[in-house]
């Protein structure tokens, strides 16, 4: 009963979440349109105070996400309000019931969002960054949505935790740009090619273990 109540509450925050991003398209399109507009906004890295504690709760508790999948990214980031999403192909289930290998899905976060109206354009992205098209990634996830405006289903992670967990198959050269004061937040372009986005080399280090971790327990054809 809980969870088909999490599911009914979820999916009608994400349509009505479209259906109010419709409204805002135009608001995004004047930004995206322009070419490297993500050079222009910033993105927080995670600070080592939240590092520790929340890669330990991960570890423990990712392996009991109700979806666990192994997905090829096949679009580029589509910004909605308060929902940004990108679609994938799945290549692999390991937990989820419902769900097929080689079907057409979104996945999207209430992590990832656009922020245009604040004293500093920003997109939030969990500390982990937009997927790159063509990469396969280790996605863990808590609940499917029906989009009745595209036939393809959606896909919410599993949002419990300060990171978004989804972990690139490939590894990936990752740089850390130092922080002062009580913001971490610095400019995309210079953490644009990075998987995680940490403001320390321990907080760095922190989550590329969890990301070993849980690689070891989902490995491709596993």
């Amino acid at each position: 009963m809980r969870r088909k109540l999490l599911f009914v509450l979820t999916a009608g925050v994400y349509l009505a979440a479209m259906a109010f991003g419709m409204a805002k398209r135009q608001t995004y399109t004047d930004l995206v349109k322009q070419d490297n507009y993500l050079s222009q906004v910033q993105v927080a890295e995670l600070a080592d105070s939240m590092a520790e504690n929340v890669c330990a709760v991960m570890g423990q508790r990712l392996p009991e996400a109700s979806i666990i999948l192994r997905v090829e990214v096949t679009g580029e980031i589509e910004h909605l309000f308060q929902a940004d999403r990108q679609k994938a192909v799945i290549r692999q289930v390991y937990a989820g019931s419902g769900l097929e290998t080689g079907e057409e899905i979104y996945l999207f976060s209430q992590h990832w969002q656009l922020v245009l109206d604040s004293s500093v354009d920003s997109i939030e992205r969990g500390f982990v960054n937009v997927m790159a098209a063509g990469t396969e990634y280790l996605v863990f996830a808590e609940a499917v949505c029906e989009d009745f405006e595209t036939g393809v289903r959606s896909v919410k992670l599993y949002d419990d935790f300060l990171i978004a967990p989804v972990f690139s198959y490939e590894e990936h050269e990752n740089v850390v740009i130092p922080v002062r004061g009580e913001t971490t937040y610095v400019s995309y372009r210079d953490v644009k090619d990075n998987e995680f986005l940490a403001a320390s080399e321990e907080a760095l280090r922190m989550m590329e273990q969890l990301k070993g971790e849980m690689i070891s327990l989902y490995p491709v054809g596993g």
